[in-house]
């Protein structure tokens, strides 16, 4: 529990560190495609009026306030961040595009999510589960607070292992973070991110993983020549 503590903790402090150049970052990474992949997890997310959707490791607020776009007054959208200047900017920006009343953003971390069970009609994580060590546990945690027969989304960067994206595992590994150290002035920050990548388990892995938190129906979609993928489950 204690290396967990000190992970999420190294965890903050460096996404606190890039917050300012967070947006634009994520636009190089992807190379424009983030909008698209976004969009594509929210549209995956139940056909509702009125209830309440959780958005796990906000950020600065993109699929918070995607999420709102798309669905009708009665829903509303909490996003929980671990980065308590990610939460500072997303606020900002929900400001910006007049969701205030809909979008409420809190510092909360996937481990240990300050929710009651079963709170939510749908939980959706965009380019964070990566950053946990215990993937299985953060699922179930979200899982949690997830109503029965409610779903759990995952959008996330694949390993990059397959041969035909090896131009862009090129660009992530080599190039990425040297620009990232030049624009957001921190030095090895954007060394994590790549390696993170790396790491991540392959679509079928996940997919495992998901079943193995008690997640049923899970099935995925791969975007953009495998580069992403999103994954979906269903409460028991």
């Amino acid at each position: 529990m204690h290396d967990s503590f000190r992970e999420s903790a190294r965890i903050e402090q460096m996404f606190s560190s890039i917050a300012p150049h967070y947006d634009f970052l994520n636009r190089l990474l992807s190379l424009g495609r983030d909008r698209y992949w976004r969009s594509f997890a929210v549209g995956k997310l139940p056909p509702i009026e009125k209830g309440v959707f959780l958005d796990v490791a906000t950020g600065t607020g993109d699929v918070a306030i995607e999420i709102a776009r798309r669905y009708p007054e009665g829903v509303r959208i909490i996003g929980v961040d671990i980065s308590g200047r990610m939460i500072e900017l997303g606020r900002e920006k929900v400001k910006r595009v007049g969701y205030l009343d809909r979008i409420e953003l809190r510092e909360g971390d996937v481990n240990l999510l300050p929710f009651k069970d079963a709170e939510f009609d749908a939980a959706l994580i965009a380019f964070g589960i990566r950053n946990v060590r215990d993937y299985e546990h953060a699922i179930k945690e979200m899982a949690r607070v997830v109503k029965k027969g409610g779903c759990v989304i995952i959008l996330e960067f694949t390993s990059l292992r397959h041969p035909f994206i090896i131009p862009y595992r090129c660009y992530v590994t080599r190039l990425l973070p040297v620009i990232g150290e030049v624009i957001s002035g921190r030095r090895g920050a954007y060394r994590y991110l790549p390696d993170s990548m790396k790491d991540f388990p392959d679509p079928e892995a996940l997919k495992l993983i998901m079943q193995k938190a008690g997640l049923r129906d899970v099935r995925y979609y791969t975007l953009t020549f495998g580069i992403t993928a999103v994954h979906v489950g269903v409460k028991k």
